[in-house]
């Protein structure tokens, strides 16, 4: 039989607020109790037992193994009752079960839940921003990682790391530098999705883990976190003082298949981003380019600027901020200055501007055009940027 105590898994915190209600409604009697917990089972069972077991006696088990337990502990409930001639508590039956008939508590303390939480919060919290600490990442990161792979999920892992920290410190002092963090670390809470998982992974580096999300979705989540950050003055002893980060994403499966690979894919990110010291969000490539390049297969009109009438066709085939790489059967030479009008859905097609920087001949009858962004007739901050909003958008 297989135990575990790690924690419950982020994901499961509403049913895992129901859970406790229910349980502290009635805590000597296990038939109002189970008559609580009773609508919780039809969203997901399994969980839902697993979720029951870790409250009750901190123990974690397999999906199958949890449902049996439970299903032995209401039984076990109902015949304590009829040997004691009183109610009895799901606590005081589950207790037994595990210490006496199915042995997995060798030596259980009884201890106030609230006050339990507290402990467990404040091992697990970092006491400065109010994030997971490393360790507990750590837990909930493998626990995604293996539920991406039961379920064949995208799962992206995002590092922020401070820019001139050690300069803030040294220059305003070490609570200038605790408020930074601290303001870091609300902005991350404040702007994360429920079911996203956000930690002070050490020092000024901070990591978020975001389950069943894509890069592509991924990294629209993170340019607004990553916006606010370095948008971010605080004011310490009356002097302002701006904070910057850079930034680096991975995914699973498409980046690593594994999860020690992913946290080196976007620790690699991360380094890529901060070695360009302009305070970059970079997407993990193993290719060493100036710009990270995304697959984007769409069709793109063409058109010569110093000629109106010649209108040819291609295939885009990848997207980087810094410009796009077509397939087509027209050869442009080097230096030639081109529109591009790419349709978006249902929106007024996208008119950017861009020189050819590369030409390479793939077929007889097919040529590579990479084409660098001059300008854009839409208003936008980033073309890559606001192609990937309109696709997902």
């Amino acid at each position: 039989m297989t135990i575990s105590r790690t924690p419950t898994p982020v994901n499961a915190s509403l049913l895992q607020r129901e859970i406790l209600t229910a349980l502290s409604s009635s805590p000597g009697d296990s038939t109002l109790q189970c008559s609580k917990l009773k609508p919780l089972f039809s969203k997901n069972r399994e969980e839902t037992c697993q979720i029951i077991l870790h409250n009750l006696v901190q123990l974690n088990f397999p999906p199958e193994d949890a449902c049996t337990h439970w299903n032995a502990i209401v039984k076990h409930a109902r015949t304590l009752e009829s040997s004691l001639n009183r109610k009895v508590g799901l606590t005081t039956a589950a207790c037994d079960y595990f210490s006496t008939i199915n042995p997995c508590l060798d030596n259980p303390k009884l201890i106030e839940f609230t006050y339990f939480e507290k402990m467990i919060r404040s091992a697990h919290h970092d006491f400065l921003t109010g994030l997971l600490t490393r360790g507990a990442f750590h837990s909930s990161f493998e626990q995604e990682i293996s539920r991406a792979k039961r379920h064949n999920h995208s799962v992206t892992l995002v590092f922020f790391d401070l820019d001139g920290f050690k300069e803030i410190n040294d220059r305003h002092g070490h609570l200038a530098g605790d408020e930074v963090l601290k303001e870091v670390g609300a902005i991350i809470l404040a702007s994360k999705r429920k079911e996203d998982v956000a930690c002070r992974f050490g020092g000024d580096e901070f990591v978020l883990l975001l389950p069943e999300t894509d890069r592509f979705m991924a990294l629209r989540v993170s340019e607004k976190i990553h916006k606010q950050i370095n948008s971010l003055v605080i004011h310490h002893n009356s002097q302002p003082v701006a904070v910057k980060c850079s930034g680096g994403l991975a995914s699973f499966p498409i980046d690593s298949s594994t999860g020690t690979g992913l946290l080196d894919c976007a620790d690699r990110a991360l380094y890529q981003a901060k070695s360009r010291k302009n305070h970059q969000l970079t997407l993990f490539s193993r290719e060493n380019r100036h710009f990270t390049r995304i697959a984007f297969e769409h069709s793109v009109q063409v058109r010569l600027v110093k000629n109106d009438s010649a209108i040819t066709f291609g295939k885009s085939k990848n997207i980087s901020k810094g410009g796009l790489l077509i397939s087509m059967q027209t050869p442009h030479a080097i230096g030639t200055t081109l529109e591009l009008e790419i349709p978006l859905k249902e929106m007024v097609p996208l008119v950017v501007t861009g020189r050819v920087v590369r030409l390479e001949q793939i077929k007889p009858d097919t040529y590579d055009v990479g084409i660098s962004f001059l300008k854009a007739k839409s208003t936008t901050n980033s073309i890559a940027s606001f192609i990937l909003q309109q696709l997902t958008g």
